[in-house]
Parts: C-alpha cells; structure tokens; sequence
C-alpha cells in the first residue's frame, strides 16, 4: 500500500478547516487538505454567501423586476467565488488538496475514497476535523424528491417558487421567508414551537412575529407537515389531532436543524472522543486524542462560519506558537440573523444568568428603538436594545439587538463583555447622531437613573448577593 505522509492534515475545507490550511501553510507548513464536496463548505456554498447575497437583492427588488434573475444572479456569485477559493488551494505552494471522503484508519492514519472510488492512505502528525454539518431531513409523504428543498439546494433555484412551505421557524427559516416573500412568492410557516426563533429570547419573538405577519408570511405554530397531494398541490399539516391544507404549494423548504457530519470518519478507530453533541474539546479546539484537532460544526460549541474561523485561529496559534499567552477559554460568539430587522444577541442567556446570579442582583434594561429619532425617521416599529447587566458594577452580562443594524452593532458589546467595559463607560461614550446606535446611549441613561439615586441601595443589594451569598 501506498503511504503519503504530511505533517499536517485538514479534513474538510469550509471556514474552519481553511482557516487553519491557510494559516499553517501561509507560515510555512506543507499542508494535506481534504474535501468532500466543494471548497468554501457550508458558507460559501450554501450558507452565508448565496442567502446574504439573496437577502441583499431581496430588499432592492421591486414590482415588474425578474424574480429568476435575482436567483441566478445568486447563483452566479456564489460560483465565482467557489472557483475562486478552489484555485487558491489548488494553486498555493504548501497545500496539496485532494477531493474524496476521508474516514480514520487509526489516529495517525485517514483513508480517501475520491470521486472514482480510488482510494489513498495518508498518516500525519496532526489532523485537524473540520467536516461542519447537514440539514435533517424529513420524509413529507406524496411530496417528489425535486420539490424538496434544503439550504443545500435552494440556492440552485432556476424559477421562483409561486409558494413556498418552509417547515421550521429557526434562523435558516426567518432569513429565507423574507427574502422569498420580497421576490414575490408566497411564504408560509410550519412549526413545532409556539413562537418563531425559540432559541431567542421571547422579546426576539414578540418583535419579528409582526413584522413576518405585516409582510403576509403566515406562521401556524404547534404544526408539522402530514402528507403532500400532488393533484390538488396541498401540503396538509397536523396540529394535535386536527389536519388542515395549506394550498397551491410548490415547494418545501426543511429548515428544521442541523446534523454534524462524523458519522462516516470513523472516529472509533481513532479513539476520538464524542456524543450527541458533537467531538468532545477543550478550548484550543483539542480532543482527548494528542495530535486530533477538531473545529467548527462537528464540535459542541461552533455554529457559525465566524466562530469556526475563530476556532481555527486559536489552533494555529496552538500549534506554532503554543508559547504566547491566550485564554484557556473560547472567546464570545456573537450571533447575527438577517432577517428584518435583523438580530443580534452575544454573552449569557437569561436562563444562564437565573441560574448563576441571584435575581435580585441583576437588571434587565430595555430601550425600544421608535423611542430615539433615528428609529422615527426610518419608521422603525418593531427594534429594540435589551441588555442585562449586574447592579451597582454596571457589568454587561448579556445583549440583545433587534435593528436594521444589528449585526453591526453587536460587537460593542462583544468586546464590553469581553473586556469587561461597564455601563459607567458606555454612558461617558459619545455616540453618531442620529444613529441606532444612539440607542446604547439611551440605554446607559436608563441604567444611571436606575443606580445613581439609589446608589446605597444598590450596594447594600450587591454585598449581601455578590460578596456574602
């Protein structure tokens, strides 16, 4: 048998895995990179570029333009910029790429089986798994395979959908409803909780439920899809015991999850620990097997393209330079949806916080954005700032942003919480006018008028729950 051998080995070539391919192989590493599919993963292909790139036509789009334009036009980018990315690595000098599954022989050795079934072994020092995810998938009885659609193929649309079902109400749902319904096609939801985005907080729901309902886009809530009838074109949903028809359905979208793509590495015969959750790590992106990296997707704490280049740059920092300092930790995620308005959260969850703190020692501060003139100029409805912060300090612990901005604002917040910058300093912070991002200024104001005339009060609350509970 044929043996190649390589100092560094990464399975996998979408954010992640070419964060650390590039970053190893721009410092001088030869560099082993193995994909499955296309270069770019998820994002590039059927992630953050094709949907941002739909979402920014989407809101440019008006009466008599062509809807099939817009789609091929997101066609279109989303293949430049694969080709792209796929001469980069095909071409850079320290990184030999090579199409196929890999799977582990042992936990120095991976074998791939390329496109025409040939297969090659490799061993390496290191291997980094940066195999991301997939969409679940859903049988729809009646419904034909070219009807369904997932965020892997919706992208390759040739013709607006005239109505589009999307089973889920999470992000992939939300971002998708509103661009389609800008395009001109009917959108209707189908979901299992009893309010859209369920992993937000309720406010984040109470917020987007209207503005879906202001555009047309129905939701039926506590529902899942039961049977497909292809001659009248009706998806019939359930709700408990009832079955009720949304008709002159086209298409189906399945928005409902993601399922980590390592069922087929054989990680057992590496010895690579894992559960439910994804591959088991510590915070430089370490399993319990010495030289297996994983990153992104495939682990517990990664599901964005930012936080697995994040991920990605603190291995290659782990590897050739283990000797600068850096925090055992993983740094904040922030999350950003693009719907509109859009959201943005970043820190603890209320729940994490009902658990750690004491209820009294915290505080939820709220400003709507009709509240300040940039919100009244832009005729915004439904946008708010709500934070929640530890009393006296001023401690940022948790944000949230629903704005036309949102995913540009949040980083202040990320690096408050991260540094540690309290509601004092953002209150001294002068602010653009008029900006939403005023907004921050009217929310420190509300926390000064909340703890300076009570300022005793509030140390007594603090040294009672903080320093003696």
């Amino acid at each position: 048998m044929n043996m190649k051998n390589y100092q560094n080995i990464v399975i996998g070539a979408g954010s992640g895995g070419l964060t650390v391919a590039s970053g190893l192989a721009n410092l001088g590493k030869q560099v082993l990179l193995v994909e499955a599919s296309h270069v770019g993963g998820d994002c590039t292909n059927v992630g953050c570029v094709p949907s941002k790139t739909l979402i920014h036509l989407a809101k440019h789009f008006h009466p008599g333009m062509d809807a099939n334009k817009v789609l091929a036009e997101v066609t279109r980018k989303r293949n430049w910029l694969r080709d792209k990315e796929t001469e980069e690595m095909q071409h850079h000098p320290n990184i030999d790429f090579v199409q196929g599954y890999a799977k582990f022989v042992s936990a120095n050795e991976i074998e791939v089986t390329g496109p025409d079934e040939s297969v090659q072994h490799f061993n390496a020092d290191r291997f980094f798994i940066a195999t991301g995810a997939r969409p679940r998938i859903v049988e729809v009885p009646g419904l034909a395979a070219e009807q369904i659609l997932t965020n892997e193929s919706i992208f390759d649309l040739t013709r607006l959908p005239h109505h589009l079902a999307i089973i889920g109400a999470g992000i992939i749902a939300i971002e998708l409803a509103f661009a389609f319904r800008k395009l001109g096609a009917k959108v209707t939801l189908i979901s299992l909780d009893e309010r859209v985005l369920p992993r937000y907080p309720l406010e984040v729901s109470q917020a987007i439920q209207p503005e879906l309902e202001k555009r047309g886009i129905r939701v039926h809530f506590q529902a899942t899809s039961d049977h497909y009838e292809e001659d009248t074109r009706t998806l019939f949903a359930r709700r408990h015991d009832e079955v009720f028809p949304i008709e002159d359905v086209d298409q189906v979208l399945l928005a409902i999850g993601r399922v980590r793509n390592i069922d087929h590495l054989d990680l057992e015969k590496a010895g690579v620990d894992f559960d439910r959750r994804g591959i088991k790590i510590d915070g430089f992106g370490r399993t319990n097997v010495k030289g297996i990296y994983a990153i992104g997707d495939v682990t517990p704490t990664s599901a964005f393209t930012h936080s697995a280049n994040a991920q990605g740059r603190r291995v290659v920092q782990k590897v050739l330079y283990p000797f600068l300092p850096a925090s055992k930790k993983e740094p904040l995620y922030p999350t950003s949806t693009f719907s509109d308005p859009e959201i943005a959260t970043v820190g603890m969850t209320r729940h994490q916080i009902e658990e750690k703190f004491h209820p009294h020692l915290t505080l939820s501060l709220r400003i709507d954005l009709k509240e300040i003139d940039r919100g009244y100029t832009d005729d915004v409805e439904h946008g708010f700032i709500l934070l929640d912060v530890m009393r006296l300090t001023g401690r940022i612990l948790g944000a949230t942003i629903v704005a036309p901005q949102a995913s540009e604002m949040i980083s202040l917040f990320t690096l408050a919480i991260t540094r540690r910058v309290s509601m004092y300093k953002l209150y001294r912070q002068v602010y653009p006018y008029p900006t939403f991002s005023s907004a921050i200024q009217k929310i420190s104001d509300a926390f000064m008028r909340e703890t300076l005339p009570h300022i005793m009060r509030e140390f007594k609350t603090y040294l009672r729950y903080r320093i003696f509970g």
